[in-house]
C-alpha cells in the first residue's frame, strides 16, 4: 500500500470516528427483526429504517420495515409483502449507557404480492384467491419497549418489542370466499373478528446526528 493510500485511510478513520464522537440531535437506525403473524401469515424476518428525534426524554419518530411471510392458501405456500409504516412518540429513561424506553405509534400495513396457488381449479375459488391476493391496507395501532445500549456520543446498539393491534385485517382468502358464498346463496355469514395482533423483535444500530 503506497503512502498515499495509507493516509488516506487514515484520515478515512479519523473523520469517521470524529463523527460519531459529538452527539447530534436526529436519529437515524437500521435494524432487523422478527415478525409473528396471525391467521394464515407465518413468521418473518423483518428489515427496516427509523428516523426522527427519539432520543431525548420525549421524542418521535417514523418507521418503516418490509417482512415477507408465508401462508398457507389450500395446502399451498404462497409469499406476500407486508409493509409497516408508522410514526411513533416515544418516552426515554436515560440512566447512564443504558437507556430504556416506551412508546405508542399509529400507521398503516400493507399486505400485497400473494401468489395464487395453481391447485386451484374452481373458477369461483380461483376468483376468491384473486382477490386475498390483491393489495390490503389497515390501520394499526402499535405499543411497547425497548432499550439502547451507548457506544459512544453517536452510536447505540437498540432493542425494541413492540406489539400492534391491526385493524380489520383476518384470513384474507376466508374472507374473499365467504363473500363469494354470500353472493350465491343470497344469505349472510357469521363474520370473524376484524382486529388481530401482529409482534415485532427488532434490534439494530441507531445514529445520532
Amino acid at each position: 500500500m503506497s503512502k498515499t493510500i495509507r493516509i488516506r485511510t487514515l484520515g478515512l478513520v479519523a473523520g469517521l470516528l470524529a463523527a460519531t464522537a459529538v452527539p447530534g440531535t436526529a436519529d437515524l437506525s437500521g435494524f432487523v427483526g422478527t415478525v409473528g403473524f396471525e391467521n394464515d401469515l407465518e413468521r418473518s424476518l423483518g428489515f427496516g429504517l427509523r428516523w426522527g428525534r427519539s432520543s431525548g426524554i420525549l421524542g418521535g419518530e417514523t418507521a418503516l420495515m418490509i417482512a415477507n411471510p408465508t401462508r398457507d392458501l389450500d395446502g399451498t405456500k404462497s409469499t406476500a409483502t407486508a409493509i409497516f409504516y408508522e410514526a411513533r412518540i416515544l418516552v426515554n429513561v436515560p440512566v447512564g449507557r443504558i437507556s430504556p424506553f416506551a412508546g405508542i405509534g399509529f400507521g398503516q400495513i400493507i399486505l400485497t404480492s400473494t401468489d395464487v396457488p395453481h391447485s386451484v381449479g374452481e373458477d369461483a375459488m380461483r376468483d376468491a384467491f384473486k382477490e386475498a391476493s390483491k393489495l390490503q391496507v389497515s390501520n394499526a395501532f402499535s405499543y411497547g419497549g425497548g432499550a439502547r445500549y451507548g457506544l459512544n456520543d453517536r452510536l447505540d446498539l437498540r432493542a425494541d418489542l413492540r406489539q400492534y393491534i391491526v385493524f380489520s385485517v383476518t384470513g384474507l382468502a376466508k374472507d374473499a370466499m365467504t363473500q363469494r358464498a354470500e353472493d350465491a346463496i343470497g344469505v349472510d355469514l357469521p363474520v370473524e373478528e376484524s382486529t388481530v395482533s401482529y409482534e415485532e423483535i427488532s434490534v439494530g444500530i441507531n445514529f445520532r446526528f
